[in-house]
């Protein structure tokens, strides 16, 4: 894999189209078929499925960001696949009955559509298992130790109560917050909502970005303004699902839309509307940018980052 260039003749399809496909073999290298059989079934069905790989991207390009002119690829790649089989078994998780209850993934039936709600459940927690073990055991030894657990321990910090799961608690605290005789109605406020969606979403795409920069080296400073800018990116990323739930089809999106309004999820649609969402984007775009062409980030392959902050918010799916 050749590094990252920051000049002008940067292609962000090429890119992440080449990353996308040494994150794929990776991935199969990892869920070769094992015993017992159905629940490796189902571990590949949701991992294997396709998918933006936008976490997983997101890792990569902030090592190479760090180290442009290095091939930093295989110190990264076992925690750009953890990630990726976290962010599988969160979905699997949201879409059981008990969760968010739908059909379809990424174009396909859910994973308890074709396994089962147990074995979804039992794949889901395998899946979670598997990725500490495949960034604790494949992670090279290049990278040192103390590095490497603090890794892990951020992993799961953005996993469990403090990140997704607590997220998915508040969400589901305050679903239905916008029905007139709901007695939390008047608490859901813009704080409510980006707590929600800094826990929910934005935790993982944080710490996705947070660890690829962690682990090849980077210094303090570029670690605080690229946590920073994960933040912004995951806020943005929630935000654009807001919007997509209400303005997109399910051929486009992969997974059925107007499940939010349904379900009268606190969202940013329903709090400030189409259009103060997409100001909203517009000036979390401009913050993140700021941060990548700051003169004391030093950050070398922001084209990058650039483009995926680009892509988050103007993606259709």
């Amino acid at each position: 894999m050749q590094p990252t260039t920051s000049n002008s003749a940067f292609n962000f399809k090429t890119y992440a189209s080449d990353r996308r496909v040494i994150i794929e073999e990776r991935l199969e290298q990892y869920l070769i078929h094992n015993e017992p059989q159905k629940l490796w079934d189902s571990m590949r069905y949701s991992v294997l499925s396709g998918g933006k790989r936008l976490r997983a991207l997101l890792c990569l390009a902030a090592a190479e960001a760090i180290k442009p002119n290095e091939d930093v690829s295989n110190l990264v790649l076992p925690c750009a696949c953890a990630i990726e089989m976290v962010h599988a078994m969160s979905l699997i998780h949201d879409d059981l009955p008990s969760m968010d209850n739908d059909d379809f993934r990424r174009g396909k039936l859910t994973n308890h559509k074709v396994f089962g709600e147990a074995m979804a459940l039992l794949a889901g927690d395998a899946l979670l298992m598997l990725a500490n073990e495949i960034l604790i055991d494949e992670t090279p030894a290049k990278v040192a130790p103390s590095i490497l657990l603090s890794v892990v321990k951020e992993l799961a910090i953005a996993t469990g109560a403090h990140g997704m799961v607590g997220g998915q608690v508040e969400d589901m605290n305050f679903t239905g917050a916008f029905d007139l005789g709901h007695a939390n109605k008047e608490f859901v406020d813009e704080n409510i909502l980006s707590s929600i969606h800094r826990r929910k979403t934005g935790a993982l795409i944080t710490f996705s970005i947070w660890s690829g920069a962690k682990l090849v080296g980077a210094d303090e400073k570029q670690l605080i303004d690229l946590k920073r800018f994960g933040e912004i990116l995951g806020l943005a990323f929630q935000i654009t699902d807001d919007l997509l739930d209400v303005t997109g089809d399910i051929n486009t999106l992969g997974k059925t839309p107007g499940k939010d309004e349904a379900s009268q999820k606190a969202t940013w649609v329903r709090l400030f509307g189409i259009d103060g969402s997409k100001q909203r984007l517009k000036e979390l775009e401009s913050e993140g940018l700021s941060i990548l062409e700051s003169n004391g980030t030093e950050i070398g392959s922001a084209p990058v980052l650039k483009e995926l902050i680009k892509y988050a918010i103007n993606r259709v799916n």
